[in-house]
């Protein structure tokens, strides 16, 4: 072997001891994507939504955890619980997993997966309850409304935020925070709690405008979310608060107290209910590729979870579902095995994937997401659930 030869083999020879080294040292892993796995699903099959007589809720508690999948309830599952109780997640009467994908491609994003969970219609990237060809779609709290149901929106993200909007509005452009905020004024929404984001940039409406046109429907309650009394304890009302102010259990006020706000509210109207309560953390936290916020995130929607199960549990007329609209971080839990048996945090991406997600449900009407296996037959059995006689005619 020539001079140069050996010289070129050892000098990336030392190289690669150097890299492995350093990967060594600094925990750093190095994943290889193929690019030549053609995306082929299969015809779709369902047998979605059979009718169970006498089993329809009087109440539905819809719960989605954006941007959560199952490495983040692995994650949950294995660092959060406690010997001496039950796990909140082994409650659910029915627990099987649902396929995310938009009506193009593998992926999806939280316009297009609400949109389908809400309406029972897949629909395309940014789409907010409208099809592929931006025809307007009926959605969950629509038909809850023509039958008298109150309904309501809990998030800890900002109020026209795809999750949220596509429970009440019909639009193509997710930043036209004023189009969404005027649909959301003009709905039969009785209840709307979350943030404000971005206020007077790019578009956004500044604080005063905002309130302006929320007022057009809403009572606006302050940041002891007392309830309204007397002659006004029936009108629809909001609490609206700044951005990242609601976060985790930490956070005054946190997802666990309007939540608890928003069930006494929907108790005392002498009519039955729909309420959406969606948890941004997962989604926020994993985008970043962070790990300690997943962590704390995931304490807070255990312990509403709680709240939520617990009420089912006692009133014994309500439904709980509980989903994600999609899997963010391509997260995996593995042990730790220099410190074993505790645990890391793995991630593969800081975009969406096209991983399955969890699929929970629990209460009257449980049975009708048992064979669900894609984001549009949940909304299809939602809407079926408050449906009456009269009105599916």
């Amino acid at each position: 072997m020539r001079n140069w030869k050996k010289i070129s083999f050892f000098t990336a020879l030392a190289i690669v001891v150097l890299l492995s080294g350093l990967m060594y040292i600094f925990n750093i892993s190095i994943s290889i994507p193929s690019s030549d796995i053609e995306f082929s699903p299969g015809k779709a099959f369902s047998k979605v939504h059979p009718e169970y007589p006498d089993k329809k809720p009087k109440n539905i508690i819809f719960f989605i955890a954006d941007g959560m999948g199952f490495g983040h309830l692995s994650l949950a599952l294995q660092t959060q619980q406690l010997e001496s109780k039950t796990s909140v997640w082994q409650e659910f009467d029915v627990k099987g997993w649902h396929d995310a994908r938009s009506v193009y491609g593998p992926l999806t994003d939280s316009e297009a997966s609400a949109t389908a969970m809400a309406t029972g219609v897949s629909t395309n990237f940014g789409h907010i309850g409208i099809d592929k060809d931006q025809n307007p779609l009926q959605n969950i709290f629509e038909v809850a409304s023509s039958n008298n149901y109150s309904t309501g929106i809990v998030t800890d993200s900002y109020i026209w935020d795809g999750t949220p909007a596509a429970f009440a509005a019909h639009i193509r452009n997710e930043d036209d925070a004023r189009s969404i905020l005027t649909q959301i004024a003009n709905s039969e929404i009785d209840l709307l709690f979350g943030e404000l984001e971005d206020v007077g940039e790019d578009g956004v409406p500044e604080v005063n405008e905002t309130i302006e046109i929320l007022q057009k429907r809403f009572q606006l309650m302050d940041k002891s979310l007392k309830l309204p009394d007397g002659a006004k304890s029936s009108d629809p009302v909001a609490a609206i608060f700044k951005e990242d102010e609601i976060q985790d259990l930490n956070s005054s006020p946190n997802l666990l107290q309007l939540t608890n706000t928003a069930l006494r509210f929907m108790s005392l109207q002498d009519r039955p209910f729909v309420l959406l309560v969606e948890s941004e953390e997962m989604d926020a936290a994993s985008h970043e590729n962070d790990s300690k916020r997943v962590l704390k995130g995931l304490k807070s929607i255990q312990e509403t979870l709680a709240l939520i199960l617990n009420f089912s549990k006692q009133n014994g007329e309500t439904l709980v579902v509980f989903t994600s609209d999609h899997e963010t971080g391509g997260l995996v839990p593995v042990a730790d095995f220099d410190n074993y048996p505790k645990m890391q945090v793995k991630w593969s991406t800081k975009v969406h994937t096209a991983a399955v997600v969890p699929l929970f449900a629990m209460g009257p009407g449980a049975e009708y997401f048992a064979n669900v296996h894609r984001n549009s037959e949940i909304g299809i059995g939602l809407k079926k659930l408050v449906l009456t006689d009269d009105s599916a005619d």
